[in-house]
């Protein structure tokens, strides 16, 4: 870090740093983010000041020892999968996308993301068939914030097999092996991890085949996201000239954050300090699936809306059960939106970390059967209008009005309170972001996760050559294994029965 200084100098911006998200001043009726250039070339050696999610999540990092993101690869291949074939590629990947040469230190409070300072891997051939069991093991991973490398990979014995997507693959390539993908949730967001898989199939391909790689093509640039910050900015003017309304939507939005949530009265957090991110992990064979998307569409709604009307009529199913009886049932749930869809112009270079979320409060009965897909398309209509309404910018900006100067410390307790019942994070089809197969390595499975912190459930759903992917990461103390399972169990049979 000795060239700190002439780096700040070099730069010409030191700035100093707000809490993390946020400024608020003269009671709260001012909000705004801060960010860095707008696409940071991370080719160079050096440091630029950190945007305030890659800070705040290293802070939790820091407090509490999170976020994690984990990626399961069952990979298939024509002849046996070699441990140095996967660390050659893993070293070409480390080269060529910036993200993983990432690494966060602080100097007098402010955060800077720099490129590593050397050259290295966290891999290991490990002697184990258990994937999931050991993804759940490194959601709790400690990664070295201020050298890095912010992610690690962990390639199980041979024969060992996450689950498949493409049955047929068999034949061709008999091979399988499973490799996990482990990250500071810091660093990438689930679009930049797809298309780091991605690079990552193409390389181990070429290095089988014994092609030559380029290192010096990288998958991209890291962005800081200038587009938010302007975005942000235009919500505040808005927001401000409706002062009228200001007050009452900040009451509405207050009484629903603070609300107690359907699952924590179901079952009441144990607050366990030892609390583990558990995984239950299902595949949708192909047929239910299509019949599943094609019911959709006819419709009318996403299939991001199917599955989270799906997962609130579950949830009301699972209480109902447990011996919560009543007509109606209040849920909170929190939709995981990519920001870049908000920007112009080409984004399809951009890495790093680009999320926020939208909140939905629905109300259900316990006739919701009869009336299934009204209610989704009710959902659905909900969801799109947040979104087109730039939801996500409207969410952060109440949220830090309602909390208050102390909205950062409160989040950074070792357990935050609970803002929803539980967020989903859907990527979509990843035939777009994962199109590569190889001729002599393809991916055959992946299973996406991520640790649970203030949202005690997590849904994690993909679609992957014409299967749906469930991965549901719930903390240890807010549900039991069997609890789970059987919420699981609920969606994937109302599921069936609606289409």
């Amino acid at each position: 870090m000795s060239n700190f200084s002439t780096l700040e100098c070099h730069y010409g911006h030191t700035r100093h740093v707000p809490p993390f998200f946020l400024r608020l001043r003269q009671g709260h009726r001012t909000f705004y983010m801060t960010f860095t250039a707008s696409w940071r070339g991370m080719r160079r050696p050096g440091c630029v000041p950190a945007t305030d999610i890659e800070e705040l999540f290293c802070q939790i990092q820091e407090v509490a020892g999170l976020l994690v993101s984990t990626y399961g690869l069952t990979i298939r291949t024509t002849e046996p999968l070699k441990d140095e074939q996967v660390q050659e590629a893993l070293v070409h990947l480390f080269r060529k996308v910036p993200t993983l040469r990432l690494c966060f230190r602080r100097q007098k409070d402010v955060f800077w993301a720099c490129e590593m300072n050397r050259e290295h891997i966290d891999f290991k051939a490990v002697d184990r068939s258990d994937q999931l069991k050991l993804q759940e093991e490194l959601m709790n991973h400690q990664f070295n914030n201020s050298e890095g490398p912010l992610w690690c990979a962990r390639l199980l014995q041979h024969n060992s097999c996450g689950g498949t997507t493409s049955p047929g693959l068999e034949a061709s390539f008999p091979y399988s092996r499973s490799l996990i993908l482990a990250n500071h949730h810091g660093i990438a967001d689930g679009t930049t991890n797809c298309r780091t898989v991605n690079c990552f199939l193409r390389i181990l391909d070429d290095v089988i085949a014994g092609n030559p790689i380029d290192d010096s093509e990288q998958l991209g640039e890291l962005a800081s996201g200038d587009e938010t910050a302007a975005l942000l900015a235009a919500m505040e003017e808005e927001i401000k000239k409706n002062v009228d309304d200001l007050e009452q939507t900040l009451e509405e939005y207050k009484k629903k954050l603070e609300s107690e949530k359907l699952l924590c009265r179901a079952f009441p957090n144990q607050d366990d300090p030892n609390y583990i991110t558990k995984i239950v992990s299902e595949t949708l064979d192909e047929e239910t699936t299509s019949r599943f998307f094609r019911r959709c569409k006819q419709e009318g709604v996403t299939v991001n809306s199917g599955f989270a009307a799906l997962m609130n009529c579950s949830v009301v199913d699972l209480v109902r059960e447990m011996g919560m009886k009543q007509d109606n049932y209040s849920i909170q749930m929190i939709h995981a939106v990519n920001m870049r869809r908000y920007w112009q112009g080409d984004v399809s270079r951009a890495l790093g970390c680009h999320i926020a979320v939208i909140s939905q409060h629905e109300t259900l009965t316990q006739q919701w059967r009869d009336n299934f897909w009204q209610y989704t398309r009710n959902l659905h209509t909900n969801v799109h209008e947040s979104l087109k309404d730039k939801g996500p910018l409207k969410y952060w900006i109440y949220y830090f009005m309602v909390k208050g100067d102390d909205a950062i410390g409160k989040m950074l307790k070792e357990r935050p309170e609970e803002d929803s019942d539980y967020c989903l994070a859907n990527i979509g089809n990843l035939d777009h972001l994962i199109p590569t197969e190889g001729d002599h390595a393809r991916l055959a499975h992946l299973v996406r996760t991520t640790q649970c912190w203030n949202e005690r459930v997590c849904l994690m759903l993909h679609s992957l050559r014409g299967r749906l992917l469930y991965n549901l990461c719930y903390t240890s103390d807010s549900l039991t294994e069997q609890q789970a399972h059987r919420l699981t169990d609920l969606i994937f049979q109302n599921l069936k029965d609606m289409i």
